[in-house]
């Protein structure tokens, strides 16, 4: 009975020796996989990153041209007003001379 005990010991270090190295073997699979992973989300990070870069860039630079645009437009109007200078002088005379005119 003592060496079926010891057979039964030994086959119990090797199948606790296998479980051990099969946990290790998934220790190290879920890590290289984790680091895959990781790897590839910061690659897809960084190239959306640079995507939205040049989106930002694209929009700031059709915005400037559109304010430049609205800018001539409106500089365009104003030179082209001709200055009403009785109305100005009325409307000094009401605010300066007492009573007003």
């Amino acid at each position: 009975m003592s060496d079926t005990l010891k057979k039964l010991l030994s086959v119990e270090k090797q199948a606790a020796a296998l479980v051990a190295e099969a946990e290790a073997e998934a220790r190290g699979l879920t890590a290289r996989a984790r680091a895959e992973v990781q790897k590839r989300h910061e690659e897809a990070a960084k190239a959306k990153a640079v995507e939205l870069a040049e989106a930002l860039d694209t929009e700031r630079a059709a915005l400037a041209a559109e304010r430049e645009k609205r800018i001539a437009a409106f500089r365009a109007e104003l030179a082209d007003r001709k200055p009403d200078a009785s109305a100005l002088a009325q409307v000094l005379d009401k605010l300066v001379v007492p009573g007003g005119a």
